[in-house]
C-alpha cells in the first residue's frame, strides 16, 4: 500500500495546496480510512475522471505524511516528531482515531497532557482564531460531518467572549474607581493646601503657570468654581453640582479626621449618614471599598515598578 501511494498508479484524486503542489491519491483508500474525507469527495468536482480537493494551511511534507498514513498506518518517526502538532490537528479533522492515538501518545511521551475529545490546541485555536477559521474549506467539511463538534467549538467561542467582555468591563470599572480615588486625593489637596488659583484663604497660590502633581487637579478645579457660582446648586438639580456633591460625600465617608478636615461638608455628611437607609449605606459602602482597594492596588503597583 506504501508504494501505491508512492508511485501514484492508477491515482484518481488529487490534493492541491495552497500553493499549487499536488499530492496524487486514490478515492476508495481515503474514503475507508477517513469518513470526512469521503464525505467530502464525494461532493468534489470531477475533471476527466480526477477528483479535485483541497486542504490549506498544513505544509506540503506533513499533509504528505498524513496522506501515507492513511495507506499503510505508519509514519516515520523523524516525521511524527517533525509534524507531530499538524498530524494531530488533521487526525482529528479528518476522524482518523488511530493516528490521532499515534500522535497523542508521541506527545505525551514528551510530557503534553491532550484532551481526548478536542485537543487543547485545536480549542484554542479555534478561539483565538474563529473569522479567519470559519472560513476554511475544513470548517465546511467539519460543520457537515460532524455538527455536534461544530457546536461544541461554538460554544466555546461564545464562551470565551464572554469572558472577555466581563474582563474589559472589570478592566473599565478599575478605571472609574481610581479616577475617583485620584479626585479624592485633589480635592483634599485644593482644600488643605491650595493649587494655582484655588485654595483656602489662608493659603498663598502658586499662580496659574505652576504644574501640578495630581492629575485630577484641573478638571476638579473647574467643578468647584461652577459649583461655588451655580444658582440652580441643590442636590439633583444641576448635573455637574450633583456630582459636586458626591464627591464631597464620598470624601466624609472615606474621611478619617473630620474634626480637623478642611473639605467643605465633611462633619455634615458625617451626620447625614446616621439617617440613610440601610440600602444605600450598603451601596456607598460598596463604592468606598472599590475606591480603596483602587489605590491600594495603584500603590502595589507603583511599589512593584520602583523595586526593579
Amino acid at each position: 500500500m506504501d508504494k501505491l501511494f508512492k508511485e501514484g498508479y492508477g491515482a484518481n484524486v488529487h490534493i492541491i495546496m495552497e500553493d499549487g503542489l499536488i499530492i496524487a491519491a486514490h478515492h476508495c483508500i481515503l474514503s475507508v480510512a477517513s469518513p470526512v474525507l469521503g464525505n467530502l469527495l464525494q461532493q468534489s468536482k470531477v475533471k476527466n475522471g480526477v477528483r479535485y480537493i483541497r486542504i490549506p494551511g498544513v505544509p506540503f511534507d506533513a499533509l504528505r505524511a498524513f496522506i501515507r498514513f492513511l495507506y499503510s498506518s505508519c509514519y516515520e518517526e523523524e516525521e511524527m516528531k517533525k509534524f507531530v502538532l499538524h498530524l494531530l490537528v488533521l487526525s482529528h479533522s479528518y476522524v482518523v482515531p488511530s493516528l490521532k492515538d499515534s500522535a497523542s501518545t508521541f506527545l505525551n511521551t514528551l510530557g503534553v497532557v491532550m484532551l481526548h475529545d478536542l485537543p487543547s490546541l485545536c480549542q484554542r485555536m479555534v478561539v483565538r482564531d474563529f473569522k479567519c477559521i470559519s472560513r476554511t474549506e475544513a470548517w465546511k467539511v467539519m460543520k457537515r460531518a460532524n455538527p455536534s463538534l461544530e457546536q461544541e467549538l461554538l460554544e466555546l467561542v461564545v464562551e470565551a467572549d464572554s469572558r472577555k467582555q466581563d474582563r474589559q468591563k472589570r478592566v473599565e470599572e478599575k478605571k472609574v474607581y481610581l479616577q475617583l480615588h485620584e479626585a479624592m486625593e485633589a480635592l483634599l489637596h485644593i482644600c488643605r493646601d491650595g493649587c494655582r488659583t484655588i485654595g483656602p484663604r489662608d493659603k498663598v497660590l502658586k499662580g496659574s503657570q505652576v504644574p501640578c502633581g495630581f492629575q485630577a487637579c484641573k478638571g476638579l478645579e473647574t467643578l468647584i468654581r461652577h459649583f461655588s457660582g451655580c444658582k440652580t446648586r441643590v442636590p439633583g438639580g444641576c448635573m455637574h453640582c450633583k456630582r459636586m456633591w458626591q464627591l464631597l460625600e464620598l470624601h466624609s465617608r472615606m474621611c478619617n479626621e473630620p474634626e480637623y478636615c478642611k473639605v467643605p461638608l465633611c462633619r455634615h455628611f458625617k451626620v447625614k449618614m446616621q439617617q440613610q437607609s440601610k440600602k444605600d449605606e450598603a451601596k456607598w459602602k460598596l463604592l468606598v471599598s472599590k475606591v480603596i482597594a483602587a489605590k491600594n492596588a495603584q500603590k502595589l503597583f507603583s511599589s512593584q515598578r520602583s523595586s526593579f
